[in-house]
């Protein structure tokens, strides 16, 4: 049975500026777009101080005084050559990798004796090489391993692995999350899903298939699928 984990790079931009400044340990960070115009990355302090995402720059400068928030200018020539070591690392220790984007990407671990400890081995030894800290979401479908993905991000507790295939309760990942959330779903899908009720991934789970390809598409239909463990999304070698 296939069984995929997505690593996902935690704060990634926000991770790299502190890298090299460990006075900024516990401070919160915010990186600004190319302009300094808007907020592209957050820090989990900058978003306790609820910095949304592209919030423009000049509405929160009171925010950051007062919070004595940490502004950087995005620097992407530093991004991209940490996001290169991350991967190389995912590339030797995975049996098979695909380079999603510069902060995520997916492993397939089908036929792994030990999927959990291979991920903390993993995890261990990026962020000892790097300093950057990653979590990854073990599950049977991409689908399904992003939103395990933010569930190994948001829960301490877990130590920055999340294995949805050992759950006592599957469908309690996704009545936890909004469906605006799902991988795949965007915001033209999430008006109809709203006018119909749907709030959760549950929900949208459960809606009737000839629906959902009615409304969304294939595609949509792909989403759904892989939120019920059916895997529709190919594995591309990166």
């Amino acid at each position: 049975m296939a069984l995929f984990g997505l690593v996902d790079c935690n704060n990634f931009y926000a991770s790299c500026e502190r890298l090299f400044r460990p006075e900024l340990k516990s401070r919160p960070v915010v990186v600004l777009s190319n302009n300094d115009g808007c907020v592209i990355a957050r820090s989990a302090e900058a978003k306790a101080l609820g910095i949304p995402m592209a919030a423009p720059a000049y509405q929160w400068e009171h925010v950051f005084r007062q919070h004595q928030v940490a502004v950087f200018s995005s620097n992407y020539a530093l991004y991209g050559d940490l996001s290169s070591r991350v991967m190389s690392i995912l590339a030797d220790m995975a049996p098979r990798v695909e380079v999603y984007s510069i902060d995520e990407a997916f492993l397939d671990l089908t036929g792994v004796a030990d999927p959990v400890a291979l991920c903390r081995e993993i995890r261990a030894r990026v962020t000892q090489w790097t300093g950057i800290p990653v979590s990854i979401g073990l599950a049977r479908t991409k689908t399904l391993a992003k939103a395990a993905n933010r569930r190994a991000t948001k829960n301490p507790a877990l130590g920055g692995v999340y294995d949805h295939t050992a759950v006592a309760d599957p469908e309690a990942l996704l009545a936890d999350m909004d469906a605006g959330e799902v991988w795949g779903i965007g915001p033209r899908h999430l008006k109809r899903l709203w006018a119909r009720g749907v709030r959760t991934a549950l929900d949208f789970a459960r809606l009737p298939r000839d629906w959902v390809k009615k409304e969304m598409s294939v595609v949509g239909l792909a989403t759904q699928l892989e939120l019920q463990g059916l895997s529709g999304v190919h594995f591309e070698r990166a």
